[in-house]
């Protein structure tokens, strides 16, 4: 028979325990007593009043009698003090003091707020150490600087929101590198290559990991993409494809083309100019209102491998002088560069347009530079041959500090 310790705690109230050491074990218990003793430990408040302990059962849906049968399994097997009261003649319990919670909560593998709380600090602070790594060592000017403020940004969310789970902060947090790693190997392909890449299986992201990568990152742009990736086009000119079959794109306000297949169109002629911009909001606009003669080509960011093969045939087929039109920052200089670089071999002119110094300083924008841009910046104007118009605006942005997105003016 249990030797129990009753110490008085006024007239009507005890504090009973067992007399005996706290075990070193846990008892045999049934699935609904672990999953409740579970949820019971995740507070690490060392007394529990009744009335908490009996609601916290009817969320498990095991029943106050259970609630009530585990609070008497513990209270036998000398894991809690309980405070009772006399009621119409018979002892009632109140609240419950754990006489061990740390080991409890250990053999349970449960962890308290105070213990979730550090844990979650040092994924955060692994997690900001890796970001300045990343950072710091990105290779020069391949580094998107869109990027880096996205995963910023992400990181700056997940830090902030401290209702998640600590299981599923650190996938979130495993999602930001796999992003990283997927853009720093210059990777494109479906969600699914993507998926496969992050976690080793083309259907280990969920419906709610595709939600968060989605509000978190432009993923088009980082070309991970839902289908096959399109090239947009809009203006006068004629694509042919085996002899006889023919589309001309002057009847659309604009199209999206498979890659592959615009590898191998054929043209009618050449326009009298290609005009390609990067925003592509502004790409639609200006599809609305083509200057004649001038076919217009949708620049996604930084563009892919795929894209730029794509484009470098379809200017062997047509070939014409072009003005690319980027974002007013230093990402945009340098995309506008490597574009026109296509022009460039090809023995054709290529300009900047609506992409200067006039337009960066119109506008309402004030987008400070980051760490990268200004790297970057250094980088673009220690080239010799960057275009006059393209070395005032990086020296204007590298003297202001801070950059545009071409959408306030195309």
């Amino acid at each position: 028979m249990a030797q129990w310790i009753d110490t008085a705690r006024g007239r009507q109230e005890r504090d009973r325990c067992i007399a005996a050491a706290v075990p070193q074990a846990l008892p045999l218990l049934d699935p609904d007593h672990a999953a409740l003793l579970r949820r019971w430990l995740r507070s690490d408040g060392a007394r529990r009043g009744r009335a908490a302990l009996l609601k916290e059962g009817e969320t498990e849906a095991v029943g106050i009698e259970r609630a009530e049968a585990l609070c008497e399994l513990l209270l036998n097997q000398g894991w809690i003090e309980r405070r009772e009261r006399l009621v119409r003649g018979a002892w009632q319990w109140m609240s419950i003091a754990w006489r061990d919670l740390p080991r409890l909560q250990a053999l349970l593998l449960v962890s308290g707020p105070r213990q979730r709380e550090e844990d979650r600090g040092l994924l955060i602070a692994d997690a900001e150490a890796w970001m300045v790594s990343w950072r710091d060592t990105a290779a020069g000017h391949g580094l998107d600087p869109d990027l880096l403020d996205e995963l910023e940004r992400a990181l700056a969310q997940l830090s902030a929101d401290r209702k998640s789970r600590l299981d599923l902060l650190a996938a979130r947090l495993e999602l930001l590198k796999a992003v990283a790693g997927w853009h720093d190997a210059g990777e494109e392909g479906t969600r699914r290559d993507f998926a496969l890449r992050a976690r080793g299986a083309t259907k280990s992201l969920s419906g709610a990991d595709w939600r968060w990568l989605e509000l978190a990152f432009d993923l088009e742009r980082l070309r991970i993409r839902r289908f096959v990736q399109l090239g947009w086009l809009a203006g006068e000119l004629e694509l042919r494809w085996d002899g006889d079959r023919r589309m001309h794109l002057g009847a659309l306000h604009f199209v999206g083309l498979p890659l592959d297949d615009l590898r191998r169109a054929a043209t009618a002629g050449p326009p009298r100019r290609w005009w390609l911009i990067e925003n592509r909001a502004s790409f639609e606009r200006q599809a609305q209102h083509r200057p004649e003669g001038v076919v217009l080509v949708w620049m996604p960011g930084r563009p892919s491998a795929a894209w730029m093969q794509a484009l470098a045939h379809l200017l062997r087929q047509a070939p014409a002088p072009a003005w690319i039109s980027a974002d007013a920052d230093p990402a945009g200089v340098d995309i506008a560069c490597s574009v026109g670089a296509l022009w460039h071999s090809s023995g054709l002119d290529w300009e900047p347009h609506q992409m200067g110094v006039a337009q960066w300083e119109a506008t309402s924008q004030r987008w400070p530079l980051n760490a990268h841009d200004r790297r970057l910046l250094a980088e673009l104007l220690a080239r010799p041959d960057l275009a006059d118009s393209l070395r005032a605006l990086c020296e204007a942005m590298q003297r202001e500090g801070r950059k545009a997105e071409q959408e306030a003016w195309i």
